[in-house]
């Protein structure tokens, strides 16, 4: 061999690195807007699953208690509240949750409830009427369904009464539960 052909230097051209740095800027381009609805998807999904699981504890209180519970919604403030008994007063709230903070930062978009937004669940742990729940994030919404049983001897519209609680501020809710 040659001494010429042992120092040839392999290089890369320039139309080389502009083709690698092309596909690289396409790849990039497609893989950004995923990752970033990824953060708003899993947002959702764990706002869906805490929803699931607040419901199912109440389901398991008013049996343990045997007391029925109501859930009412705040669609505008993004929030719910539990309340033990059919009186929604603040002295009865047992929980609220508030979807505007941290962790999940989504909103209530909408429920199938009506004006009165609220669902009751009987000393046997049934829900009436069955409901949906529609939350939102940014591009992503998703549906959280509620199996109900029509009459278990509670009409909604005839013993729920809402007393103090007709439109409670979250910082008053807050302040009774700690």
């Amino acid at each position: 061999m040659n001494a010429a052909t042992k120092k040839t230097r392999r290089a890369f051209s320039m139309i080389e690195l502009v083709i690698v740095v092309a596909i690289t800027g396409i790849i990039a381009a497609i893989a950004v807007p995923k990752f970033a609805d990824a953060g708003s998807g899993r947002r959702v999904s764990a706002a869906k699953r805490t929803l699931i699981a607040d419901v199912e504890m109440t389901q398991l209180l008013a049996r343990a208690s045997s007391k029925a519970h109501v859930i009412r919604f705040y669609p505008d403030e993004n929030s719910y509240i539990i309340v033990e008994g059919t009186d929604i007063k603040r002295e009865a709230i047992v929980f609220s949750r508030d979807f505007d903070s941290d962790p999940f930062s989504i909103g209530i978009n909408r429920t199938s409830l009506g004006t009165d937004q609220f669902a009751i669940i009987s000393a046997f742990g049934d829900i009436s009427p069955a409901f949906t729940v529609w939350l939102f994030n940014d591009k992503i919404e998703t549906a959280v369904f509620f199996d109900g049983v029509s009459d278990f001897g509670i009409v909604p519209n005839d013993t729920i009464t809402i007393t103090e609680v007709k439109k409670v501020t979250l910082d008053a809710i807050k302040g009774v539960v700690k």
